[in-house]
């Protein structure tokens, strides 16, 4: 492989230290009284965990590394060296057992040095903040308990962007900085400044502005090396005005070289260099650069940067997004049961999480990988689906067995495992075991009737009814808890509100048909499928400026990482390229296709509109849905892709003029600019402070806007297309799955229209609920301590998001709540429905801190804009009635 190749493909790694070679020796010499600048070098290897090879096999070829730099550590005295990730230490720990002594002797006298605190080098822009908090809860959990090492450096070198939450992230984390390669807006950026955050939480961060490679695959002389580090000390001379710099000497998955600690020395000895090289931990770095004066504040997000990745392999973001709502359900849930006297089962969360944070490293989370990690991959988050399902089945069943299900029918208890009251859809199957049911009612525990739509039933043998699958809206769910409800047989339903009871229409009669509830019409071409008119009702504003739910089908020839071209892995600043609308000439509408089968119909709790037809090779179906009484539309969207290198994106042409783009990021929300793939949590909301429109997403990040036109993206189908054979990547080893060749993608957004600006749409709110919905469990009936409704908190101000309510290792009961309207919220009460023994602050490590006055079963606490806080409660046990 020439070096042209090694340049462009090795993720501007190996890029930088093979350039130094070609540099010309550059006189550093100064003014014989002029102090020697310190180059502080730091031993690494970044190990990466899976990405052209799986996860045992970068552990066959990483962990004798561990092995070789402990060799060093005993050789020479002055060497150090940094680790990071513990989902690479701990193995490491445990089949070498008998290096433990020695790698924690080293840890005490400071020249081995453990970055990062998380389970995997992470992405911090996909997964949720919740996610995030596991990455560090979990790993200096693990490092205190085994080593009595507490993990202070933060480390994300090659992670692709960073968000704005970031900084409060990691002092709530305990971390004292943060090291990153990729992500300033500026080359001008200087190597070393505070990161300023949303909520005002300042961090010191160490940019690594010719890349965390700078000094690897030495050379073997002492005039090659002088050369090599010569020529990145100038290097760093655009970047860092002070003569102290730092220089990281390794590699991905790169084996500590002996050259380094026997050539320092002798660089050392030279006259007239101008600089001493000192092998350093990165906390010796720190060390010293907090005696500077000159650091200059930075804000904001390290955002975009491949924009690709957002969207490519589609199905492992939709995979993460399901687990992080199951394994964040399993904990509350097991919370519940806690204070019901059931025991959590703390090590089977944190087995079912293990695999899904390992899968959220930066390479795993983009969807960069080979096929056969792929496939390792989602065998990963199959086994922690399966452990959540498991959790929650269980733990809502044995809630359920409290519930008062007194009553005659078939009962559904209802569970909403979010922080605030709610009103919902719920879908539920039901079956009945007695003969000649011929219909069925639906009740609350109030007994009063709810409206229920069938949407489908199986019939005995005597013409009655089996099994149905329903849907009804639940209305005011006690947050963390429950109601119940009733299908009583032989009742007669309720009748359907008028207004979502819309007589069904298709293209036998109608060329256009309409779907409406009580907030909005919504009209559709039945031939093609595109929404033409989108009107709310309160005000008559047409949301629309053109047809929306339109996809676009766009021929993308980029690679896994960047959108229509190809990777440049040594770009280390944010991408500035302009990603407009779908490019005339490149792109197929669906809306350009004929099927004939769009169709309407109404009901007593949706009103609905659905079509499919062809799309060039490929299939496009879309279903579109209003709920009575609910502001959100729900779309699911399906596309069978046959074709190679295409996107598909989601096109909505918002009625706004000159409005502003605002994107949920983990733990808060920022103002994003247009034309340009950002990676959105739950949503993105578009408006002019009079309209606007929140689109929410499940597990589809990639959002932008464009002359405003909002766009989500659906899916691309790509590969690794030019890559050198570097870093664990073989000939032979393919990625062609990523293609998405004859996949049915099932993508799931919604649409939430608002009048004001977008902190009073609240959608936090919108997307948390689209993300968790009800949960409807049939139970026995039964008489039951809890009663007919039942929930375990309520939180007073509607700014105030509850993230987590977690089992903590002491007996508590973790709540986590941060403010996500970028308002202050003064005096916020979280009060119990149970006895609450005493509440301290915390930090994500569960580390107990001030304690919090209780009064009557309640606490009182302010939260500044986007602040995030942890408390932990002690809830009394509720024991059964008898």
């Amino acid at each position: 492989m020439n070096e042209f190749h090694l340049r462009r493909w090795f993720g501007g790694l190996l890029a930088g230290c093979l350039a130094a070679l070609a540099i010309p020796a550059v006189s550093l010499a100064e003014p014989a009284d002029a102090p020697k600048g310190q180059v502080f070098v730091i031993p690494h290897t970044h190990w990466e965990g899976a990405v052209f090879k799986t996860r045992e096999e970068y552990l066959e070829m990483g962990l004798p590394h561990i092995e070789k730099a402990l060799y060093l550590l005993k050789k020479y005295p002055d060497y150090r060296f940094v680790l990071d990730q513990m989902c690479y230490v701990r193995p490491f720990l445990e089949r070498y057992p008998q290096e433990v002594d020695s790698f924690q002797k080293f840890l005490k006298e400071g020249r081995l040095q453990i970055a990062g605190g998380t389970d995997s080098m992470h992405d911090n822009n996909i997964p949720s903040g919740e996610s995030t908090v596991r990455q560090y809860l979990l790993s200096k959990q693990y490092f205190r308990d085994r080593l009595g090492y507490d993990v202070t450096t933060g480390w994300g070198l090659d992670t692709f962007g960073h968000n704005a939450q970031m900084p409060q992230i990691l002092k709530l984390a305990g971390m004292k900085s943060y090291w990153f390669q990729r992500g300033p807006a500026s080359p001008e950026t200087p190597t070393e400044f505070f990161w300023k955050g949303i909520d005002g939480t300042q961090v010191p961060a160490f940019w690594l502005a010719i890349s965390y490679g700078a000094l690897a695959n030495l050379p073997k002389s002492l005039t090659a090396f002088e050369r090599q580090v010569n020529g990145q000390y100038s290097a760093l001379g655009r970047y860092s005005k002070s003569p102290d710099r730092v220089l990281m000497a390794g590699a991905d998955v790169w084996e500590p070289e002996e050259a380094l600690p026997i050539m320092v020395p002798q660089f050392n000895a030279l006259k007239d260099t101008g600089i001493n090289l000192r092998l350093a931990t990165p906390v010796e770095y720190e060390n010293s650069v907090a005696r500077r004066t000159d650091r200059p504040v930075v804000s904001g997000e390290f955002n975009p940067i491949f924009q690709g990745i957002y969207s490519t392999r589609i199905e492992v973001k939709q995979a993460m997004r399901e687990a992080e709502r199951l394994l964040t359900t399993a904990e509350k849930v097991s919370v519940v049961n806690q204070v019901l006297g059931e025991k959590a089962d703390l090590a089977g969360q944190e087995r079912a999480w293990e695999p899904v944070l390992f899968n959220e490293a930066h390479d795993l989370s983009s969807g960069v990988m080979v096929d056969k990690v792929y496939d390792d991959s989602m065998l990963g988050y199959g086994f922690a689906h399966r452990l959540g399902r498991e959790m929650v089945q269980t733990g809502l069943a044995s809630i359920a067995s409290r519930a008062d299900t007194q009553g005659a029918g078939v009962p559904v208890v209802v569970f909403n495992t979010l922080g605030w009251n709610r009103t919902d859809v719920v879908e539920a199957d039901i079956g009945f075991s007695a003969g000649g049911v011929q219909t069925f009612g639906l009740v609350d525990s109030q007994d009063r009737p709810v409206p229920v739509q069938v949407m489908h039933t199986e019939g005995n043998d005597d013409g009655g009814i089996r099994t149905a699958h329903i849907a009804f809206i639940a209305r005011d769910v006690p947050a963390m808890g429950y109601s119940t409800f009733r299908a009583v047989p032989n009742v007669a339903p309720v009748a359907a509100p008028a207004v979502v009871a819309r007589n069904a229409s298709s293209t036998e009669h109608e060329d256009h048909g309409a779907i409406e509830n009580d907030l909005y019409k919504a009209e559709f071409n039945l031939w093609t499928g595109e929404m033409t008119s989108l009107v709310m009702k309160e005000n008559g504003w047409q949301v629309l400026s053109g047809p929306g739910n339109v996809v676009a089908r766009e021929h993308d020839g980029g690679d896994f990482w960047e959108l229509y071209g190809t990777l440049n892995g040594g770009r280390f600043i944010t991408m500035k390229k302009p990603i407009g609308a779908p490019r005339p000439g490149f792109t197929q509408l669906s809306s350009e296709f004929v099927g004939g089968n769009g169709s309407t119909r109404g009901g007593a709790v949706f009103s609905e509109f659905h079509i499919t037809h062809p799309f060039g090779k490929n299939q496009f179906s879309t279903r579109v849905r209003v709920y009575n009484g609910l502001r959100r539309i729900d779309i699911r969207t399906e596309i069978l892709n046959q074709e190679e290198f295409v996107r598909y994106r989601a096109l909505f042409p918002i009625n706004v003029k000159n409005g502003k783009s605002v994107q949920e990021i983990p733990f808060g929300a920022v103002e994003r600019g247009e034309k340009q793939e950002f990676p959105a949590q739950n949503w993105s909301n578009y408006g002019d402070g009079k309209h606007g429109v929140t689109l929410i997403n499940r597990g589809l990040p990639g959002n932008n806007v464009a002359d405003g036109t909002m766009m989500l993206s659906l899916m691309r189908s790509t590969k690794l297309i030019s890559y050198g054979y570097i870093g664990g990547f073989e000939p032979g080893v393919g990625s062609d799955s990523a293609l998405g060749l004859g996949r049915r993608y099932t993508l799931d957004y919604a649409m939430l229209p608002h009048s004001g600006g977008w902190q009073e749409a609240m959608p936090w709110r919108a997307g948390l609920e689209f993300n968790n919905p009800l949960i409807g469990v049939v139970a026995s009936a039964h008489a039951g301590d809890l009663g007919k409704s039942w929930g375990l908190l309520e939180v007073s101000n509607p700014q105030v998001v509850v993230t987590a309510l977690k089992p903590s290792r002491d007996g508590s009961a973790v709540l986590r709540v941060y403010e996500a309207s970028g308002r202050a919220a003064k005096g916020v009460q979280v009060k119990t429905t149970v006895g609450l023994g005493g509440v301290t602050e915390a930090n994500f490590i569960e580390d107990n801190g001030q304690a919090v006055s209780v009064q009557q079963g309640a606490f009182t606490f302010d939260l500044g804009p986007y602040e995030i806080k942890t408390f932990k409660l002690r809830l009394t046990p509720l024991r059964a009635s008898r």
